[in-house]
C-alpha cells in the first residue's frame, strides 16, 4: 500500500520527501519479493521426487515469469480501462488500489496449505526409499592429465 499513499501524497504530509520514501518502498518491495520464494521453495523441497530438483526449480521460475508477463499485459489493460495516460492520472489511485488488494488476495487462500509438521515428509514411503544408485571412481580409474602446456610458463 506504500504506491497509494505516495500518490495520494501522504508522504508529505508526514514529513517525508519523495525521494526517500521512493527508496524506502523500492527496499521494502525488494526484500518481500526475494522472502516470498522461502516457503515456496521449502515445500517444493518436500515435495519434489529425488533427481528432478533442477526440473522443478525451472518450472516454478517458469511459472513465475508467466506470471510477470500476464500481469504486466493486465496492468496495462486496467490502466486502459480507468483512462489513465502519461497526462492523465486521476484514476491512478484506483488502479494502484486493486493492484494492491490483489497483491494481498492470495491470503486468502492459505487455508489449502496443509497443516502438518514441517520436519515430516510429505511424499509417500516408496518414493523416498528409491535409492539413486550413483559409481563413485576409484583412485585406481582415474587417469590424471595436466592443464597446464610447459611451453606456456614462459
Amino acid at each position: 500500500m506504500l504506491d497509494l499513499l505516495l500518490v495520494l501524497r501522504v508522504n508529505l504530509k508526514l514529513g517525508v520527501p519523495d525521494f526517500f520514501f521512493v527508496v524506502i518502498d523500492a527496499s521494502v518491495g525488494h526484500m518481500i519479493g526475494r522472502l516470498k520464494w522461502m516457503p515456496l521453495l521449502v515445500l517444493s523441497s518436500k515435495l519434489c521426487p529425488p533427481g528432478i530438483e533442477g526440473t522443478f526449480f525451472a518450472l516454478l521460475m517458469s511459472i513465475d515469469n508467466a506470471g510477470l508477463l500476464t500481469s504486466s499485459w493486465f496492468g496495462g489493460l486496467l490502466l486502459h480501462v480507468l483512462k489513465v495516460t502519461r497526462t492523465q492520472f486521476d484514476n491512478l489511485w484506483v488502479a494502484i488500489l486493486i493492484r494492491s488488494i490483489l497483491r494481498i488476495s492470495p491470503l486468502f487462500i492459505l487455508f489449502l496449505v496443509p497443516r502438518t509438521d514441517p520436519n515430516s515428509s510429505i511424499l509417500p514411503g516408496e518414493v523416498l526409499d528409491s535409492e539413486e544408485v550413483t559409481e563413485t571412481p576409484t583412485s585406481e580409474n582415474i587417469e590424471l592429465v595436466a592443464l597446464v602446456n610447459k611451453e606456456d610458463d614462459r
